[in-house]
């Protein structure tokens, strides 16, 4: 899309915000900024619409502590607000180096947006992230529920640039003279080696990024059926907090699937373990060690979670 697609972003993003109803005007939006190009493009965008889209935002920069860059970025960040008049708020995560950093610092960022109580918080996710998330899944062997990637909204989050590939953000940035930091990316994490992998399957099909993030909505919607049904299939299957095991046999197996994890509750649960009782593991009596201190019990024909 490049030059000719940051010309009319700023409409696509309004128009996106409407239609998805991200927000309505006069809720609190919390912007979560880092200072690379993507989230400083979707400070401004929202900054310039803000008469339109009516959002009162509050945005924050969240200074890692794992390099000496970030209180620089955050500094940055702050000085932009000041010039736009924003209210800016920031905090200092005590992260360590260790295991699941990626993941500690996430779950940590995570927290610090929501305890600024704003109706809604807003992520500059775009549609480079998307495709990288859906590959991530596939290579998991994830079912549909991780296909679908993010979602335009889920909860208080929304992602207002979802729609837009990184090369237009990055357009609008030169031509509109936004000031940003490189963001720093680990190449030798898994993620790292999926951003490589996707100009390479560019090559091989035009526009790969965009055609997985088009598949992402496609399953995203489907998602939302198969989440009705499953609804409805529990009030058929359920019993002693638990599942039926015969009625829960005689459910179509993508259904049999869902209700599992419904009542397993647990994303760490593998898909072959489910697929297992699917196949006809605990007809009888039994357990089945899901792992983390979880079992699947069956006891007088109903299946029940047991914790360790």
């Amino acid at each position: 899309m490049g030059d000719s697609g940051a010309r009319t972003l700023q409409a696509r993003v309004l128009e996106h915000i409407r239609v998805q109803g991200l927000w309505a005007p006069s809720e609190t939006v919390a912007v979560g900024v880092s200072g690379g190009v993507d989230s400083m493009v979707l400070l401004h965008l929202l900054h310039r619409t803000q008469r339109a889209h009516g959002g009162d935002l509050v945005v924050m920069s969240i200074n890692h502590g794992l390099r000496e860059a970030s209180a620089q970025e955050v500094a940055m960040v702050e000085a932009q607000c000041q010039s736009l008049g924003l209210c800016f708020e920031t905090c200092t995560l005590e992260l360590k180096p260790g295991a699941n950093l990626a993941e500690r610092a996430r779950d940590a960022r995570r927290l610090a947006l929501q305890s600024l109580g704003t109706d809604k918080i807003a992520t500059a996710h775009h549609q480079d992230d998307q495709a990288e998330t859906v590959l991530y899944h596939l290579l998991r062997g994830s079912g549909m529920q991780g296909l679908k990637g993010m979602t335009a909204q889920a909860g208080r989050w929304v992602r207002p640039l979802l729609r837009e590939p990184k090369s237009v953000l990055k357009a609008w940035a030169e031509v509109e003279g936004v000031q940003w930091m490189e963001d720093p990316s680990n190449p030798e994490s898994q993620r790292g080696a999926i951003r490589r992998v996707l100009p390479q399957l560019d090559e091989l099909h035009g526009g790969a990024g965009r055609a997985l993030a088009r598949s992402a909505r496609l399953l995203a919607r489907e998602d939302a059926l198969l989440s009705e049904l499953t609804a409805e299939a529990w009030a058929r299957v359920s019993r002693d907090e638990g599942l039926d095991r015969g009625l829960l046999a005689a459910e179509p197996e993508a259904l049999q699937l869902r209700l599992l994890r419904k009542l397993i509750s647990d994303p760490g649960v593998r898909a072959d373990q489910l697929e297992a009782v699917v196949a006809g593991a605990l007809i009888r009596p039994g357990r089945l060690d899901l792992g983390g201190g979880l079992s699947l019990i069956c006891v007088d024909g109903c299946l029940r979670v047991a914790r360790a």
